[in-house]
């Protein structure tokens, strides 16, 4: 019985290996395939029920206090002022997604998806926990090992010409992406108030209607 258990506990980690295979990548090449990146302190996991995932089932998004952006803030390699939240849909169902523990930090490399304007990461991304604020690549066979990550990029981001005014008008679009969102919702908001109110009136009108009936006939 043990052999067995131990058989199947090691044919779930080679399917678990096999499902997501990373090469690692340069800090470089991780900033240029980012679009935004960011060191900050996961807050928590929050539901969103009327959006699916890869699976069908209701999303869940990871919720971020941003400490300093990278790439894609509305200005690069500089500091948040703190109160600063960024979402992330949840991928920690994937086979390459990134799990998180609430109160922990993270330097995070994220991509949009153009199709729904969500931020996403995954393992292969570089991103990675940061203890003790120390950004120092501890993994010896890491092309940049030793490097201290946050200083690459900050010096990546000071030689990007392009990359705020892109982050911009990313940003400027994943707002206006929301504010229709919220716009459906309030007109879904209002039509529902109308179709109460209404139906209120209506209820309303038939009960003087029969009150009055009952009083003539009395």
């Amino acid at each position: 019985m043990m052999r067995l258990l131990l058989v199947g506990i090691l044919l779930v980690f080679t399917q678990s290996s096999e499902a997501c295979k990373c090469r690692w990548i340069t800090i470089e090449e991780a900033y240029n395939r980012a679009d935004v990146i960011f060191y900050g302190k996961h807050q928590g996991t929050v539901d969103a029920p009327r959006i699916n995932n890869i699976h069908g089932k209701p999303s869940k998004f990871e919720q971020f206090s941003v400490k300093r952006f990278y790439k894609g803030g509305s200005d690069a390699f500089s500091e948040a002022k703190g109160d600063f939240t960024i979402s992330l849909r949840s991928t920690c169902d994937n086979s390459c997604g990134m799990c998180y523990d609430s109160g922990s930090y993270y330097l995070v490399y994220a991509n949009v998806l153009n199709q729904n304007m969500f931020l996403e990461t995954e393992i292969c991304s570089r991103s990675r926990v940061i203890e003790n604020n120390k950004f120092m690549v501890p993994t010896s066979i890491d092309p940049d090992a030793g490097k201290d990550e946050a200083y690459e990029l900050v010096k990546f981001s000071r030689n990007d010409t392009t990359s705020v005014r892109k982050s911009q008008t990313m940003i400027a679009e994943m707002q206006e992406e929301r504010w229709v969102q919220i716009q459906k919702q309030l007109k879904k908001k209002t039509s529902m108030t109308i179709i109460l109110s209404t139906t209120t009136l209506i209820l309303l009108i038939y009960v003087l209607l029969d009150w009055f009936k009952k009083k003539k006939a009395a």
